[in-house]
């Protein structure tokens, strides 16, 4: 058996009940399924061919037979909706494990992976998954089981005849084979065209406005059409596969086998004077059909196969991938954050951080600045645990990071971004973001820290306002001092600005300044800083260059040094002088 598929079955173990309960119903109702033809076959038999009308013993025929066809459709229908809920439960259970996983893969995984590709794998994937337990699984299960009771009732009748319906089988079985030899790399192709979709479509409505600032919807349109055209093209062909090889060769084994039953009944006589009964020629052409049909469903069955296995293989390698460890230890943190020559790289082989090294106790300020990409944003992340280090070591309180529970750090660090983030939800749901032990006293104190307070309190719902997806119905200095409530909500040891004012009007930058002087007291700051009039009191300012330290110091033992830095700081005041004289 495939490892996917048998993967995929060992998730129904988990509900046995409901197992037994599908397995008893559908051997009622394939047993009242094949029993039927009997009765039809002793009622021609015994009492239509010899003119025995028998009117009583008739009718109590005809109430059985129309019992057992109550009887087949209930069982089958019981049997359904088992198989039903434990494929909701499976899919439930699959989507719950696989986003679990997601939210936990280390940060270098979504360098390099799309997001809507996870998205992909999350719903689509999952919900061909689905249709493996409802329209696959329970229906061959159920055809196979009936497909066994019919070949044992026509045993039961006539042995040659029932190995001449039994040549369907290995025919059937050959088709089956050569389809999955052809589907399988098309419904691959299918499956990650799909994704494809999904991660242009996501990136499209994420980037819309900056799409249609630059008159770029025509350019868009035509890059998604040409994927969906991909897309198209290889359904097209999955399509053509299933048109040849499914219900047509079966239609065609059905006919062959069905003038091979009717050559042997004109070749050994039928009828009372014949070797082969009027009720067992009705039988066996009643069963011929009621056989075709599991073997069509079975084999029309086999795309939604093909796309359950591809999509089983698409998620189980995203449940397979390397999480974060959650091992080390979990100790209260004073907030002492220091780097020792720390190497960093981020492909293994362009060099992003060289021998970076500074410590910074609760208290002080450090402060990084330099160019777009030379390293500043790096340190955070590795502060932050979300990639290894290639060589050197960083240290909480004299701990090695490498030591440390990741979510005991990250417990410990406020982080402020440039582009905060806001989740649809009320504006205290934002704050606390499901940490407990905070109560609506300490977000308001928090509010308070960041001038945000008197602004909220002014809402119609205050505390408890609805926020729109991204903050929409927020200015975006509102939504960078939100940003800062939450991070100082949980108080946390270790403050960390990622250019937090870099994208924020001049009353913002104010009321973030006052915020960061009475956060930093007692806390450990690191702050990434675009305006450098914002870090000249830092206790310590490094300069990188290309992932070095060039220049460190205080801001006016740099200004000494007439180095880099100076000019930076130079040049940023006279374009805010130029700006300040044009207004």
């Amino acid at each position: 058996m495939n490892p996917t598929i048998k993967r995929l079955l060992s998730y129904c173990a988990q509900y046995p009940a409901w197992l037994t309960q599908a397995g008893i119903c559908l051997l009622l109702a394939t047993g009242a399924e094949v029993a039927g033809p009997l009765i039809i076959k002793l009622f021609i038999d015994d009492y239509l061919a010899p003119r025995n009308l028998d009117w009583p013993i008739i009718a109590t025929l005809g109430v059985s037979y129309l019992g057992l066809q109550l009887l087949s459709a209930a069982g089958f229908y019981l049997q359904s909706l088992r198989f039903n809920r434990i494929a909701q439960g499976v899919v439930q259970r699959l989507r719950e494990q696989v986003f679990a996983t997601a939210i936990r893969l280390p940060a270098s995984y979504f360098d390099t992976h799309r997001s809507g590709s996870l998205i992909s794998r999350i719903t689509n994937d999952t919900e061909a998954i689905m249709n493996l337990y409802v329209q696959v699984i329970g229906l061959l299960v159920q055809k196979l089981v009936l497909l066994c009771g019919i070949l044992i009732s026509m045993a039961l009748l006539d042995v040659r005849l029932m190995l001449v319906c039994a040549a369907l089988l290995p025919a059937v079985g050959a088709v089956m084979w050569l389809y999955q030899k052809l589907s399988v790399p098309v419904v691959r192709e299918t499956r990650s065209l799909l994704s494809d979709i999904n991660s242009r479509l996501n990136e499209s409505l994420q980037g819309m406005p900056v799409i249609q600032a630059m008159v770029q919807e025509v350019r868009f349109a035509n890059q998604f059409a040409e994927v969906n055209q991909h897309h198209w093209a290889a359904r097209l062909k999955s399509l053509k596969i299933n048109g040849i090889l499914l219900r047509p060769l079966i239609d065609l084994f059905y006919m062959m086998v069905l003038i091979g039953l009717l050559a042997l009944f004109a070749h050994e006589g039928v009828g009372v004077g014949g070797a082969i009964q009027v009720g067992v020629l009705y039988a066996f052409i009643s069963y011929l059909g009621r056989m075709i049909e599991p073997l069509i469903e079975m084999t029309n069955q086999l795309n939604q196969l093909q796309q359950a296995m591809v999509a089983g293989e698409r998620v189980f390698a995203l449940l397979d991938e390397g999480r974060e460890s959650t091992d080390g230890r979990s100790v209260p943190l004073a907030g002492r954050v220091s780097f020792h020559e720390v190497d960093f790289s981020y492909d293994g082989v362009q060099p992003v951080l060289q021998g970076v090294s500074f410590s910074v106790s609760p208290g002080q300020m450090l402060a990084l600045v330099g160019h777009t990409g030379s390293g500043k944003s790096t340190i955070i992340s590795l502060l932050m645990g979300f990639y290894p280090i290639d060589s050197g070591e960083i240290r909480f309180d004299d701990t090695p990071l490498a030591t440390l529970s990741l979510a005991a750090v990250r417990c410990s660090i406020g982080l402020v971004q440039q582009d905060p983030f806001i989740f649809v939800g009320t504006l205290a749901e934002n704050l606390r973001l499901g940490r407990e032990g905070i109560d609506e006293t300490r977000l308001w104190q928090a509010l308070d820290e960041v001038q945000l307070a008197e602004f909220v309190a002014q809402l119609p719902d205050g505390i408890e306002t609805q926020l729109e997806e991204g903050g929409k119905n927020l200015s975006a200095g509102q939504r960078q001092l939100l940003s800062f409530a939450r991070a100082l909500v949980g108080d946390p040891r270790i403050l960390i600005l990622d250019e937090a004012t870099a994208s924020v009007d001049s009353q913002t930058e104010l009321a973030l300044s006052k915020a960061l002087a009475a956060a930093r007291r007692g806390r450990t700051t690191i702050a990434i800083a675009h305006r450098l009039s914002t870090i000249v009191d830092a206790d310590e300012i490094l300069l990188l260059t290309r992932g070095q330290v060039s220049e460190r110091g205080s801001h006016q033992g740099l200004m000494a040094q007439q180095g880099h830095y100076a000019q930076l700081f130079e040049m940023q005041s006279q374009g805010a002088w130029l700006e300040e004289k044009r207004a």
